[in-house]
């Protein structure tokens, strides 16, 4: 089986590759740079998009919790008006009715 030969743009890859995550970002600022973006800006608007999604997050919470303590003392208050808990079921006298 022949073997590949190694061409420029592998070498390039695999250069990339090595270099540390350091030199890695400070390549990346310069191209940006050179491109005219704003990383500062960017990662302002990421900050912004996980406080949002904190925010959101926390307004979702908030109104099912709502929910479950309505959910609770409905039926708190439902159980409140019964003299005898269950004494409308009366499991012998439905299977007396069956037969």
């Amino acid at each position: 089986m022949a073997n590949r030969r190694s061409t420029v743009v592998d070498n390039r890859n695999e250069s990339i590759a090595n270099i540390s995550r350091t030199r890695r970002a400070q390549l990346v600022a310069e191209f940006e740079g050179e491109l005219g973006i704003d990383y500062k800006a960017r990662a302002k608007a990421a900050e912004a998009e996980r406080r949002w999604i904190a925010r959101k997050t926390f307004i979702v919470w908030t109104i099912a919790l709502m929910f479950f303590a309505i959910a609770c003392q409905k039926l708190w208050i439902m159980g409140q008006d019964v003299d005898r808990p269950f004494s409308d079921v009366n499991l012998f006298q439905r299977f007396e009715d069956w037969f």
